[in-house]
């Protein structure tokens, strides 16, 4: 699997990880949760949405990449 597949399986990953946490937080919102649950939702929400950004921009291109690749120093 070349970087640009690994890129978009990870953002889309990312990305469903949001829409389920968008879910979940509405669902927890009208069950009343208080609102301590409700901003640690809404904070890893931002997180992985933030995470997603990154990884679609190819900022984290290097966590991508195989091990093999990167760790041949030192052999």
């Amino acid at each position: 699997m070349d970087i640009e597949e690994r890129r978009r399986l990870v953002e889309m990953f990312l990305r469903r990880c949001v829409t389920y946490c968008d879910a979940s937080i509405e669902r927890k919102s009208k069950r009343g949760e208080n609102e301590e649950t409700l901003a640690k939702w809404q904070a890893y929400r931002d997180f992985t949405e933030y995470a997603a950004e990154e990884v679609a921009s190819g900022d984290l291109d290097t966590w991508l990449e195989d091990e093999t690749q990167t760790s041949d120093s030192g052999s």
